[in-house]
């Protein structure tokens, strides 16, 4: 390569090594290639862990890193819905997204990224709930005057 810094951004490689082993019963050599940083793994088990009318709690277990930072782009996307905007977490692995529409379904998307990339999303479906239904107000008549008071002497 003419442009080893280049070549070296475009696909992270290091260099390409070769290991040489020598005895008496011969030679064994072996390649390898030294990388810097990869895109991360896509989160694992991703899991709702609270519901309400107009919220999805979630959470997951991180995959690996590509031996750099990373934080987490989280999306949900309903039908007849606009969707919430996307949010960052940069640490943990657990967010509520709100704003959410009741009783409505919603693709939940989750994707790791670091300097490398995104990573695959991670998927899941979910409902929110209905939302309670407002008790009907109660009227309470204000309490009657007692027999015998000041308008009746």
């Amino acid at each position: 390569w003419e442009d080893w810094e280049d070549w070296e951004s475009r696909n992270g490689t290091v260099g390409v090594f070769v290991c040489v082993a020598r005895n008496e019963r011969g030679t064994a050599r072996r390649r390898l290639r030294l990388r810097l940083g990869d895109r991360p793994d896509p989160p694992r088990a991703l899991r709702l862990s609270g519901v309400s009318g107009t919220s999805l709690s979630l959470s997951w277990d991180p995959g690996f890193n590509g031996g750099l930072p990373q934080h987490f782009l989280l999306r949900a996307e309903g039908p007849d819905a606009p969707p919430p905007p996307a949010a960052l977490v940069t640490s943990g692995f657990e967010l509520t997204l709100g704003g959410l529409r009741p009783a409505t379904p919603y693709d939940v998307t989750v994707r790791a990224r670091n300097a490398r990339g995104d990573s695959a999303p991670a998927r899941l479906r979910a409902v929110t709930s209905e939302l309670p239904e407002a008790p009907p107000p109660v009227w309470e008549e204000p309490p009657a005057a007692p027999p015998g008071g000041p308008e009746d002497s």
